[in-house]
């Protein structure tokens, strides 16, 4: 049997992750049981922990925002200068609705981000991604795509389901062969942090947040400073 072509299991996984995020999930996705069997507010958590005091200042772009629910924690602690991007445009009319009463002119556009985010270089203050990566065919061209479009020493705080071994592997030998809608590969956080160093980000650190997820934040290189 012949081994089907990447290009091709790329195009069907991303078929599949469309119509599943564009059309089976805007109106339950924040009600579904995964959401909240995983306390998925724990990444949220996470993400105001790290920005602090200072969120009300910085420009944030939250990648894979789907129907708003880190964008909206995010404005409830003060920020008032956010964006957010996702693959689907319906689940960012579900976002849209849902955070048209902070009255913020939030920035909500339809993009993928292993292809291009549409905002210029040097945009953000930071630039936060929850429970997106797995979602990823090529997490290596995302990252570098959030890593433009931040300013230089702006920070990436990125947040993903964790699973011990040997499960993680065995759910990435399923997904190898099936890869579901919207989940492709889970990583261990030494993974994520090599493939961040690689990328040329620098200051990377990671801590566990409870047994279903991790943490990890990155700095961009100031200019002239060695990535």
């Amino acid at each position: 049997m012949s081994r089907e072509p990447e290009t091709d299991r790329y195009d069907r996984y991303k078929a599949s992750s469309y119509r599943a995020y564009n059309f089976k999930l805007p109106e339950r996705y924040d009600t579904s049981i995964v959401t909240r069997l995983c306390r998925v507010g724990v990444m949220d958590d996470a993400v105001l922990e790290e920005l602090g005091p200072d969120l009300p200042s910085l420009r944030v772009l939250d990648v894979g925002c789907a129907t708003g629910r880190l964008l909206a924690r995010l404005a409830d602690a003060g920020a008032t200068q956010l964006a957010g991007s996702d693959l689907a445009p319906r689940i960012l009319t579900t976002a849209r609705t849902k955070l048209e009463p902070y009255g913020l002119g939030i920035d909500l556009r339809s993009a993928d981000a292993e292809d291009a985010l549409p905002w210029p270089d040097g945009t953000f203050d930071v630039v936060t991604t929850t429970g997106v990566l797995h979602h990823f065919f090529h997490p290596d061209a995302a990252l570098s795509e959030m890593r433009r479009v931040l300013r230089a020493g702006g920070r990436l705080v990125l947040v993903d389901p964790c699973f011990y071994t040997p499960v993680r592997q065995i759910l990435n030998a399923v997904l190898k062969v099936w890869p579901r809608a919207g989940d492709y590969h889970f990583y261990a956080p030494p993974e994520v942090t090599a493939l961040l160093e690689q990328a040329g980000w620098i200051q990377v650190r990671w801590r566990r947040l409870n047994a279903t997820f991790f943490a990890v934040v990155s700095v961009k290189a100031e200019r002239g400073e060695a990535a």
